[in-house]
């Protein structure tokens, strides 16, 4: 969008909040506009480009990681701690490959893989799956598409590529009513495994690294009485699905169904891991962080591309009276988002051999990389 601004526009207000409003007044109530900047025209602001960190915030049911109604407040403190502590552990700069579809993030996907949208012309290096092997009887669209993903994961006992994603149980598979005891039965598939040898149609690059320079929870909190947790994270850039599967395999955490140590163990590039994917609806984009490159010629100081109190005292109502009421209604843990993920998160832990066997493969590999740092520091 492209606007003609008198050039004076911004001498009594410079943060544009005045041409904001004029612009909001022609927009539904949850669609606002907080503040507008001006850039230089030849200076090709890219705001994508130009952005130095983010913020996202994840609103989680207080109930998924064991708080009740009638948790006492040193439980409730123990709870909060456990999960904050596991969260802090994805602090730092690490390949989150496990975390998101590897294959998006390479200069060249294998050819050895073609998948369509179809289901039933799916073909994979070195197997064919066919509608004739996935047998889906009785049950609604949505227990069936359920039935079919974990069917096929049962096919490919083998399989942690970067196709498990096709195969995840996601929320847009859960509707109200839908009978998926049957199919979460089926997901018994290997979800580990730790690469010995270099695998060129699966290379770990600097793309798959990101560096996160936060990540933690907040107090409980209740909103129309719902309890929930804030989980925040911020970095510099995610990867797709990043942010849910690192909230996913929390919580796999809290509920032991997951060791605590795969998470530093899934931070390795030679690692190869299943990990569960959190519903999507109650996942918010907070803020951006903009600093202007050398070469884009904006003349304009950092302090501009930094929210001054007014703007943020905009956001901050925007996000409490308008956007926090609308996620609220995600936040009932009795509800199917939850209850059926719940349940498919339950099936989500890695048999103890494979877990043992991953394990064994990363001790060795650390020891390894220590004992090559003493022969290099000598």
């Amino acid at each position: 969008m492209k606007m003609e601004i008198p050039d004076g526009a911004w001498e009594e207000d410079p943060d544009g909040i005045a041409l904001a409003d004029v612009i909001n007044g022609h927009l539904p109530y949850n669609i606002r506009i907080f503040s507008i900047l001006p850039v230089n025209k030849y200076g090709r602001f890219d705001a994508r480009n130009e952005c130095i960190s983010r913020k996202y915030v994840y609103l989680l049911p207080a109930e998924v990681i064991g708080i009740g109604n009638a948790s006492s407040p040193e439980a409730i403190q123990s709870h909060v701690k456990e999960f904050r502590d596991t969260l802090q552990l994805f602090e730092g700069r690490h390949p989150f490959h496990n975390y998101t579809i590897r294959a998006q993030y390479r200069k060249h996907s294998p050819k050895s893989l073609i998948k369509t949208s179809r289901p039933n012309s799916l073909v994979e290096k070195g197997s064919s799956l066919k509608s004739k092997d996935v047998q889906i009887k009785g049950g609604n669209d949505a227990s069936k598409r359920i039935l079919y993903k974990l069917e096929k994961r049962k096919l490919n006992l083998n399989s942690t590529s970067e196709d498990e994603e096709d195969l995840v149980v996601s929320t847009d598979d859960i509707e109200c009513g839908s009978n998926t005891s049957d199919a979460l039965s089926v997901l018994t598939c290997s979800r580990a495994k730790w690469l010995h040898e270099p695998d060129e149609t699966d290379r770990i690059t600097s793309a798959h690294f990101r560096k996160i320079m936060s990540c933690t929870c907040g107090e409980l909190e209740t909103i129309s009485n719902a309890q929930y947790i804030e989980i925040s994270i911020h970095g510099e850039s995610f990867m797709f699905h990043q942010i849910r599967k690192m909230v996913g395999t929390a919580v796999a955490v809290k509920h032991a169904l997951l060791p605590k140590d795969i998470i530093k163990i899934s931070l390795s590039r030679y690692s190869r891991i299943v990990l569960p994917l959190a519903p999507c609806e109650v996942l918010v984009l907070s803020s951006n962080e903009f600093s202007p490159s050398n070469t884009s010629a904006l003349n304009l100081e950092l302090s501009r591309f930094t929210r001054s109190t007014g703007v943020q005292r905009r956001v901050n109502d925007f996000y409490s009276n308008v956007l926090l009421p609308e996620v609220a209604k995600f936040l009932d843990p009795s509800k199917p988002v939850w209850r059926v993920w719940l349940d498919y998160l339950d099936q989500c832990s890695i048999p103890d051999v494979e877990m043992n066997e991953l394990r064994r493969a990363w001790t060795q590999w650390q020891e390894n990389s220590n004992s090559r740092q003493q022969k290099t520091s000598y």
